[in-house]
């Protein structure tokens, strides 16, 4: 008997209803990510994305079609799923260590253990140091990383990532490529992430989902080849294959 696909989307469709009218934002969209998968969306603004994404973490209820983690159908926020967005969302009047366990605490989950075991994913990221300063103390970098332990500290099957890396620095932003890689595959984490760098996509993902359209819907998928996907972030940009692929996501993407 297979084990369950960790993500199930089927049939999705969501329609935001304004004062003037009603936008369909996603229609008939379906796939499935298997445990320990990373799928990337990219697509022009708009098509969605982001808005798949909070379907997928449960923040509000699909119009049509349904969503299944591990089999089981959501209704809403699951401790199964991590929540990771491009703003870092540490409150300021708070050190580290109180950032690192809101989720714990939100979840009365803050045992000792726990906290331990946040403690020492921070001290795995090389930020221990940190533990007593405020965020403003830190670069933005630094917060990223910060906010990363944090949304790992609750222990979720399914990492969910909303361009966290856009408003980095190149440098801050290849250093955490593979600092997510690595903790994804150390942990046994499934993740989706949205993006709109096409470099970051190919370097970071198993496949990507085209979305294009309005309403959006999936255009194409791109499995990314083997020995890309056996490199880090940085050396996959160097292999032979990545710019074609590159250029072949491009025009996919600019596609009307």
């Amino acid at each position: 008997m297979t084990s369950p696909s960790a993500i199930q989307v089927i049939n999705l469709t969501h329609t935001f209803a304004t004062k003037k009218e009603e936008v369909t934002a996603v229609k008939s969209v379906s796939f499935n990510v298997a445990p320990g998968e990373f799928v990337v969306l990219v697509g022009p603004s708009g098509c969605g994305k982001s808005t798949l994404l909070s379907l997928i973490a449960g923040i509000f209820p699909p119009t049509h079609g349904k969503i299944l983690l591990y089999g089981q159908e959501i209704n809403g926020p699951s401790s199964r799923t991590g929540y990771m967005l491009q703003k870092d969302g540490l409150l300021e009047w708070r050190t580290v260590e109180q950032n690192l366990i809101l989720g714990l605490e939100i979840q009365h989950q803050a045992t000792r253990e726990k906290i331990a075991h946040a403690r020492y994913l921070l001290k795995q990221i090389g930020l221990s140091h940190v533990l007593k300063h405020f965020p403003a103390q830190l670069s933005g970098g630094m917060r990223q990383r910060v906010a990363l332990v944090r949304t790992l500290a609750v222990q979720p099957d399914i990492l969910l990532l909303d361009e966290p890396l856009s408003a980095l620095d190149i440098q801050n932003k290849l250093y955490l490529e593979e600092l997510i890689i690595q903790v994804l595959q150390e942990h046994k984490k499934t993740a989706v992430l949205v993006t709109h760098d096409l470099e970051e996509a190919i370097a970071m993902g198993d496949r990507i989902m085209v979305m294009g359209g309005r309403p959006g819907q999936i255009r194409r998928i791109l499995r990314i080849p083997d020995e890309i996907r056996a490199l880090s972030p940085m050396k996959a940009r160097g292999h032979r294959e990545f710019r074609p692929l590159f250029e072949e996501l491009w025009r996919e993407v600019e596609r009307p």
